[in-house]
């Protein structure tokens, strides 16, 4: 039986979200495109400190991720980036005020700032389309507190786009100073070890339920 990591068709891939009838397309969409920047960034990245340390300490196996491992990986059941979700609550009450306040820079910029608006609007968007059809997954997705869907399902298109504005300069690898776990999900990509890739995954979806946990926690 072949791994739900190797699917490529939307409907061999649907049972791997949470509820029926969710679309994986657009996330693995979403995973794919960043994935691919960050290749091609690591071909490019100078050592010095101003450079994100998980492209300088694993430049050779982001440099070699090919077009298959690329898709492999980026069949994941979450969002491998984070746009600032699970703070979704917080930097979208900016909605209703006057005066925009400023999302403070991320440690590391990953992605050229004309892309990373693009990609935080459409993560947006999708976010925003499971947040009213399918809260749970969108929780599990993003690795985000009921109160944060809420909030992002509150939304509307106008500012959604406003806040991909405010908070594209965010976006980043989801737990970018974990090397050694992003250096065994590219080896095991490369590889094609969907075994190795599957319970990688699986660790994962277990690392964000328990962070919304710990967030849900008063």
């Amino acid at each position: 039986m072949p791994s739900w990591l190797g699917q490529k068709s939307r409907d061999e891939g649907r049972h791997w979200l949470p509820s029926q009838g969710v679309d994986p397309a657009p996330l693995t969409e979403l995973n794919a495109e960043c994935l691919g920047l960050l290749s091609a960034r690591a071909a490019e990245v100078v050592c010095n400190a101003s450079n994100p340390p998980l492209l300088l300490a694993l430049r050779a196996p982001w440099e070699s991720l090919t077009s298959q491992a690329t898709r492999r990986l980026a069949a994941a059941p979450f969002s491998l980036f984070d746009a600032g979700f699970a703070s979704a609550s917080r930097w979208l009450e900016l909605r209703g005020r006057a005066v925009q306040e400023l999302t403070p820079r991320a440690e590391h910029i990953y992605f050229d700032p004309v892309a990373a608006r693009s990609i935080t609007r459409r993560a947006l968007v999708y976010g925003w389309h499971l947040a009213r059809s399918r809260p749970r997954a969108a929780c599990l997705v993003f690795g985000c507190t009921n109160a944060s869907v809420e909030a992002l399902a509150a939304c509307s298109l106008s500012v959604l786009e406003a806040a991909a504005d405010r908070n594209a300069a965010q976006l980043r690898p989801r737990w970018p100073h974990q090397l050694k776990f992003w250096r065994e999900l590219l080896a095991a990509a490369s590889a094609a070890d969907d075994k190795r890739l599957h319970d990688l995954l699986l660790s994962g979806i277990q690392r964000l339920a328990a962070e919304t946990l710990i967030a849900h926690s008063p």
